[in-house]
């Protein structure tokens, strides 16, 4: 389908468009922001970037003055945060519904044009501090108390109890937030507990594959969930769930290749590995490429999917024919990475085109 820039742009041709009614096409197509959408943006902005500072300096000021404090007062700072920030949530989504609420009201209302506006996602901030807070909280309760608990357990329990909020919030930061705190229990856990629930003596590759099963498994969802709910439709998220699933994969897949050449650490760390992620890869690749290709169009999607096929063609070629050729193998390998890097280019515009007409 034809994207709405592409029309303008073939009705400017034609001089469909009188010169003087430009600006006005630009903004009617969406091409061009208007000014509303500009200070959507900026209140946006300014909300989010407010609310990261006053949680960023509430973490600094604790740990500046960690000796000065004492325990309850730097309990009494957090705690006190959690609930303002709650109720600063509480407040604000009550101001949202109540001018939507006017704004909408077929009657014509004389406050209209200067009732303030508050978007979905400004309200939502509070909520997000909140849950950051917590964490904060049981990082300081466990510190100050050394209760002996492993720092899987403070992430995976910070996600366990903010899980309410997440729910509740319906906002794709919180919902990345806690998928970040599960990636992190579980790097955590198989770091220090590596021969417990795994498949391999290895602790970094238990690692690696639960990371990849569960992303992959995050990813699935959302994208299978945004096309019922609204509120998923952001693309950020689902792009830095297949980073991280994409990375592990090819890691295993790039340690798989030189564990059958080489003697060093990727042999030695990678050498139980045999011959899974050779049967893994191919089947993610082919699964992000069906995906993003015929049903969630997605170019950034593809453009990394192309990125590890380079990535893994080019350790191939390194690991099996560097030290056969020598110096003749490092020219060939950089013609090699050029070649393939254009070609990747010029499919991936080609693609490009082909979803625009």
């Amino acid at each position: 389908m034809t994207s709405n820039r592409q029309q303008l742009i073939g009705l400017l041709e034609q001089n469909a468009i009188d010169e003087s009614k430009i600006n006005d096409a630009l903004i009617i197509s969406k091409v061009q922001p208007s000014k509303h959408h500009w200070v959507h943006f900026f209140n946006q902005l300014l909300a989010w970037l407010g609310g990261l500072a006053i949680t960023f300096s509430v973490l600094f000021f604790i740990a500046f003055n960690w000796h000065e404090m004492g325990k309850f007062a730097k309990f009494a700072l957090v705690e006190i945060l959690i609930v303002f920030a709650v109720v600063a949530y509480y407040q604000l989504n009550k101001l949202a519904q109540k001018t939507s609420k006017s704004l909408d009201d077929s009657n014509p209302h004389p406050l209209k044009s200067i009732i303030p506006t508050v978007s979905e996602s400004v309200v939502k901030v509070p909520l997000f501090m909140a849950a950051v807070f917590f964490g904060v909280l049981l990082a300081l309760f466990g510190q100050t108390y050394q209760t002996g608990a492993d720092p899987w357990q403070l992430f995976f329990n910070w996600a366990l109890l903010i899980l309410p909020w997440v729910v509740i919030g319906r906002l794709g930061a919180l919902w990345m937030l806690w998928v970040v705190l599960i990636n992190v229990s579980i790097l955590q856990y198989y770091l220090n507990f590596g021969g417990r629930l795994g498949w391999f003596i290895n602790q970094e590759l238990n690692a690696l594959w639960v990371i990849l099963l569960f992303n992959i498994v995050a990813l699935a969802c959302w994208e299978g969930f945004s096309r019922h709910y609204h509120w998923l439709k952001a693309r950020w998220a689902p792009r830095l769930l297949a980073v991280v699933s994409g990375a592990c994969i090819t890691w295993l897949m790039v340690g798989s290749i030189w564990s059958f050449t080489h003697d060093s650490y990727l042999h030695s760390a990678f050498k139980e590995l045999g011959f899974l992620p050779i049967t893994i890869w191919p089947l993610w690749l082919l699964a992000m490429y069906v995906c993003y290709r015929h049903y969630q169009k997605d170019l950034f999607m593809l453009a990394g999917t192309l990125l590890s096929a380079n990535i893994v063609i080019i350790n191939y070629v390194s690991a099996y024919w560097l030290e056969t050729l020598e110096e003749i193998g490092l020219l060939l390998i950089s013609n090699m990475m050029i070649a393939m890097a254009a070609g990747s280019a010029i499919w991936l515009r080609k693609i490009n085109k082909e979803w625009q007409s």
